[in-house]
């Protein structure tokens, strides 16, 4: 058996990876990738305001109607 040092095999590593990156993309599904690490705090509280920035632009433009107070309507595109 060959013996390597880190070097090799990160340069190995480095020359096998784009063949590697293209075979995982050709033999993936079309099925909805799941997120397995749970998202950092920062993150969190950016996509909550961009959540919060979309919903109040919908309900400015008309796009959600209020049926009662725990049902409602948005309208997609």
């Amino acid at each position: 058996m060959e013996r390597l040092n880190i070097n090799q095999l990160n340069k190995w590593i480095d020359s096998q990876k784009s063949d590697v990156e293209r075979t995982i993309i050709r033999n993936r599904k079309d099925e909805k990738i799941v997120r397995m690490r749970e998202r950092d705090k920062d993150e969190q509280i950016i996509l909550d305001k961009l959540c919060i920035k979309r919903w109040k632009e919908a309900e400015k433009e008309g796009k959600i109607k209020y049926i009662t107070d725990r049902k409602w309507y948005y309208d997609f595109d």
